[in-house]
Order: C-alpha cells, then structure tokens, then sequence
C-alpha cells in the first residue's frame, strides 16, 4: 500500500498519468483512471488494444525494484510462461521517469493479458486445479532464475521493513513480540534449492486471467515478488480459501493443492506450514497498511482519503486481534492460590502497584471481595480482584496485575476484556469502577481505550467509570 499521502498528491488532475503516458505510443483522449493501492493504474488505448500503465512515487518504491520485476517477467516469458509483456516507450526504455513539484514517479506499461477473472465461488475443480498447476509451474522455473540487472528483495528485506514501522510504535509490543518469534521460526526452516526462490507473493485470483481457448492462466502483477519459500506464495493464493468453512472451502482447498501436486512435489510438512506463512502475511500486510497513513494532514485531506483511512485501521485492528493472546479468568482455589501469591510487578512498577498479591487474596476472604486468576492456556499470568460497594451496588476493580515475566505481550489488554466481560454477563452490572495511581500513565491508557471515563481525581488517586448499557 502506498503512502496516503503521496496517493493524494498522484491522483489530484491525474498530473504524473499525464506527463507518463506521454513516453508511449497511445490513442489519444483514451487514459483513464483504473485504481490507486500498492500503485496508480491507468488503461489506455494504442491501436485500439487496451494497455496498462502503472506508476509509483519514489517515496513508495525504488527503480531497481521495478527493475528487478521485469526482469523476472521477461525471463518467465522467454520460457514459455504465461504472464503479461512490458512495453518498451518511445524512448526504448521499460520504466520511464518523470519529475514533479511533488518528486520522482516511475512509470511502466503492460500489454492486456489474455483471458477474464474466474472468482473463486464460480471456479469448478478443473479451475481451481489449473490455479494450481500454474503456481507450481511458476516455482519450477524461479528454481532456475538467477537475478538479472537487478537484486530482488528477500523475506529478511520484508522482516527488516517490518521491524522498522514497528520501532516507531512503542506500544505495538505483542506485534514486536511475534516478529522475533516469527523471525526465529523461519531462521530454523530448510531453505535454498527446492525450498526457497523468487516467489509472485499475490498469486490471488484477482491477478490471473483464464483463457479459455488456451485453457489455462495468465499470471500478471509481480510487484510484490521477493525471494522466500514457495510455501508462502501458496500459503497467499488460497488465503481466501482458507478463511472459508465446511466442506466446499476444503474440496476447493484440496483441488488446488492436486493441481500443485502434478506439476511439483509438496510434502505434508510443506503443508504444515501454513500457519507460519499466515502470520508472516498478516505481519507484512500490517507494516505495510500502519506506513500508509503516517504523515497524513487529516485537516487537509480529502473525505475520501479519510475513509480509506478509517477503513485501513480497521484492517490493522483485526490483525492486532489475530496475535492478541488469549486470556482465561479462573478462581483462587486450594490449587492456585500459592502461585497467586508468587506474581510480581516490576521493580519500576512498585510505586503504582506497591501492594503484594498476597495482601489481595486476604483481604478477598475477609472482606468478600472475587479474586480471579488471569491464565493463557496452563500459564498463571496476573490477578484480577473485583468487589461490590454495598452502598450504592456498583462493581469496583479493585486490583488488576499482570506479572513481571508477561508483561509486553498483549495480556493486559485481553486480560481487561476478559474481566470486563466477565463482570457483564455474571453480574448484569450497569457500571464499573476502578481507580489508579495518577502517574500510572500505563494503566490510564489502557483503561481509557476501553472506554472508563475519569470522574475524580485527587493526589493520590483517579477514578473511572464505565458506563454499561442495558
């Protein structure tokens, strides 16, 4: 995904389209806009056969990478593979430049492919098995492909991106976390021949084109091409599949993974696979989505841009939802109430939580207040407390406490939600109150984004409320 910002500037008076299409020979008073995401697309007319230009600001993508695109296409083309041609402008060159009040754009132009869209719900088990065939096929020739005048990026590139939007967001740490777990995990994997090559990455079926006088598919839109396991570009083909239930997204599953089968070998352990792949997906879609809307001037953007915005943070939500750990709410009993005991905060955290668990616990049995254990999975995480005011019946957090050891992971948010949860349906309570040390700016955030309103404040401490809709 582009920058926001620099889509834009790209689409205001369709300027850089303009002076771009100008390098190649076209019918005049035929370009027209297509779309604007990883790039600008326009068609045009040149003899009256629909082409397509394509272009980038430098800011999103560099000439050699480009560069290193056609070059792979060139290569599958003069094999024999079914894919688009780049046309050459005027001035004999694939990627023409343009300079603006705004910077550099880089052009390039490719023929129609050949064929139509065949969405997934309309694929018969013929199509789905020449999807397949035509991935495997593309792997059977990247094993072969050595680099051209330009180096393609590599997955080590991609986790190098990644970690560098991510260091500009402290508090994306349960991401940060997954990425040096995921990072570990791909460094243990076999690679090299047969495991790993120049992969499309988006092999989706809105880049192919079914002919069916040829009976077979066009492969176009190799932007996103990088060296990484062929695994990946499988796991990213039927991604959609995937998120599919029942028995019609299996068989669907399962008559691709034939298609790949008769051309090149896959192993149940490649298969195996999968879910690793899918996470390293949804962490190269965040990076790339969260690096989209930086800079934005929201008072000065267009409606538009503001709900794509929205729409794209929304996106991002849902993949923060997919690493959030899962956090389970149990009783103190007779078997856990020492390990209770053994939960710290850390050192620098004394002074906004200066109470030991212990302390909690009984005056829980003393004092009827509910202490709940947090677990994920077997693992004893933190404490929650909770009692009623017999004054007025409203439910108070009284403590809340993630251990040192899990702190950084997400476990604090699905803690909450899960106690927050938990007070609703058991309780049917109406409000919820809870206080905190005024310098616990940590806590303040994370109790503000689950909506709990400030409604005093003293010295030493702070009181929220969330109000609980009947």
């Amino acid at each position: 995904m582009m920058l926001l910002t620099n889509m834009i500037k790209g689409l205001e008076h369709d300027a850089p389209a303009k002076l771009l299409i100008e390098r190649w020979a076209h019918d005049e008073g035929t370009l027209t806009f297509w779309r604007a995401s990883s790039n600008f697309v326009y068609h045009f007319e040149r003899d009256g056969k629909r082409h397509w230009l394509r272009f980038i600001h430098e800011t999103d993508k560099t000439v050699s990478r480009i560069q290193a695109e056609l070059d792979f296409m060139l290569y599958l083309l003069d094999h024999g593979y079914p894919t688009v041609a780049p046309v050459r402008s005027t001035n004999g060159v694939w990627i023409e430049t343009v300079l603006t009040e705004d910077g550099l754009y880089y052009g390039v132009v490719f023929e129609q492919a050949k064929g139509k869209h065949v969405p997934i719900a309309s694929m018969s088990d013929a199509h789905l098995a020449g999807w397949g065939k035509t991935l495997a096929s593309l792997h059977r020739l990247s094993k072969t492909y050595t680099s051209g005048t330009a180096l393609p990026r590599s997955w080590e590139d991609a986790l190098a991106f990644i970690a560098s939007v991510l260091q500009r967001y402290p508090r994306e740490t349960v991401l940060r976390h997954e990425l040096e777990r995921l990072r570990g995990e791909l460094a243990e994997l076999p690679s090299g021949t047969g495991h790993t090559g120049l992969i499309h990455y988006d092999f989706e079926t809105d880049n192919l084109f079914y002919s069916d006088e040829e009976s077979r598919y066009y492969a176009i839109d190799f932007d996103d091409a990088m060296i990484h396991w062929y695994m990946m570009d499988v796991t990213s083909a039927i991604s959609d599949l995937l998120e599919g239930e029942g028995e019609e997204a299996e068989r669907s599953i399962r008559s691709f993974l034939a298609g790949y089968r008769s051309v090149r070998e896959l192993d149940e352990s490649d298969v195996r696979l999968i879910p690793v792949f899918r996470r390293f997906e949804a962490l190269y879609t965040f990076a790339r989505l969260l690096r989209s809307v930086e800079g934005m001037d929201m008072s000065l953007s267009p409606d538009w841009a503001l709900q794509l915005r929205e729409k794209l943070m929304g996106y991002c939500d849902r993949i923060r939802d997919q690493f959030r750990p899962k956090v389970e709410l149990k009783p103190v009993d007779a078997d856990n109430w020492y390990d209770c005991t053994q939960l710290q905060v850390t050192e620098e955290q004394t002074d906004v939580f200066p109470v030991q668990t212990v302390y909690w616990l009984a005056e829980s049995a003393y004092c009827g207040f509910t202490p709940l254990a947090l677990y994920t999975g077997e693992q004893m995480v933190g404490l929650a407390v909770y009692a009623v005011d017999p004054d007025d019946g409203s439910y108070w957090i009284m403590a809340f406490m993630i251990d040192r050891l899990f702190q950084g992971r997400g476990l604090g948010r699905s803690g909450m939600e899960a106690l927050v949860r938990y007070m609703k349906e058991k309780h049917n309570c109406d409000k919820i109150v809870l206080g905190h040390r005024p310098d616990n700016e940590r806590a303040a955030g994370l109790y503000a984004s689950f909506g709990f309103v400030e409604v005093d404040r003293s010295q030493l401490e702070v009181t929220r409320e969330l109000i609980i809709p009947r």
